[in-house]
């Protein structure tokens, strides 16, 4: 009887200890410091957060993309025996900078032209530097000359880099 009696006294100290250590609404400075962390931002903190956060990435926000025609200059007039000949002479790229960032501003874009075989292997590669502005949710277009290698059977488009303004 007298390890019955022990036992419910144990038990009941363990549960007594129990419902003291937290189970109750008193407040602690932990809790006022998470309320005042939870505080609402203002419109100005949202916008300047969102700005740092697309500066920090360009590459997220920029793109491009184009197509690619033969421009041909006129070696033969036309004459009454014979029709206007023509050679190929370079190739043009009309292409688009796309700024998809909701405020960030960039400027400074690298573009990055590679030119690829039929069977997809790189042959060679070369960069074009934009000294424009591109302000938020724009499009801006490009023209590039270029001369394609010989074994040129398509080509691709990639942002290298931009620079982040104010």
């Amino acid at each position: 009887m007298r390890l019955l009696n022990t036992m419910f006294i144990a038990s009941a100290v363990v549960l007594t200890s129990c419902n003291n250590s937290g189970g109750g609404t008193s407040s602690s400075p932990i809790d006022a410091a998470t309320t005042e962390a939870a505080a609402p931002k203002t419109p100005e903190q949202l916008k300047q957060e969102l700005i740092l956060q697309e500066q920090a990435a360009p590459l997220d926000y920029i793109t491009v993309d184009g197509t690619m025609n033969a421009d041909r200059i006129q070696t033969r007039s036309e004459g009454l025996f014979h029709d206007a000949a023509y050679e190929a002479d370079w190739n043009t790229i009309y292409g688009t900078i796309k700024n998809s960032a909701t405020l960030a501003k960039f400027k400074d874009v690298v573009v990055v032209v590679t030119y690829y075989s039929q069977t997809d292997t790189e042959i060679s590669s070369e960069e074009k530097v934009y000294y424009e502005f591109y302000p938020a949710n724009t499009e801006t277009p490009f023209e590039l000359k270029v001369y394609l290698p010989q074994e040129m059977a398509k080509f691709g488009l990639k942002i290298k880099s931009a620079t982040a303004t104010d």
